[in-house]
């Protein structure tokens, strides 16, 4: 009797070999994420600093930050022309916004609308929470008040 030898693969072997690509792909979109959300992050933080240095920079000899916008630190120069106003300037896609703080003129506060994801903001209070006067993230936005 004459022996058929098959060639090819099994059924396990092909199981095998597409849950190892699966893997591996899922891996991979998970990595991407997280790269996203360190860039949104890392880039949220170069905006706040611009911001406070911007800040000090406008700041009048009173101390008080009343008329503080984007608009007036790109005027004098301290912020890139090309945040303008600010509208959807943020790593999300949302505004950005400093203005005075209404209870204490002498500081001002930045805060990012549109901030759609929640762990991002949490994560951002977290690393304000001790330079800042006060820092807090609620409903997509992050507000931090800085002391001038």
């Amino acid at each position: 009797m004459k022996r058929v030898i098959q060639r090819g693969f099994t059924f396990i072997e092909v199981l095998a070999v597409l849950s190892i690509i699966a893997i591996a792909t899922l891996g991979t979109l998970v990595l991407r994420d997280w790269a996203v959300s360190n860039s949104r992050i890392s880039e949220a933080k170069s905006m706040i600093t611009t911001l406070q240095s911007g800040a000090q920079m406008w700041r009048p000899n009173t101390g008080v930050y009343t008329g503080i916008s984007i608009t007036e630190l790109s005027a004098i120069g301290a912020v890139p022309a090309t945040w303008g106003d600010g509208v959807e300037k943020n790593p999300w896609g949302g505004d950005v916004m400093i203005g005075p703080d209404t209870m204490d003129l002498t500081k001002y506060i930045v805060s990012f609308n549109g901030v759609n994801t929640d762990s991002e903001g949490e994560r951002l209070v977290k690393e304000y929470s001790e330079i800042a006067t006060v820092a807090s993230y609620s409903s997509g936005t992050l507000t931090i008040t800085f002391q001038g």
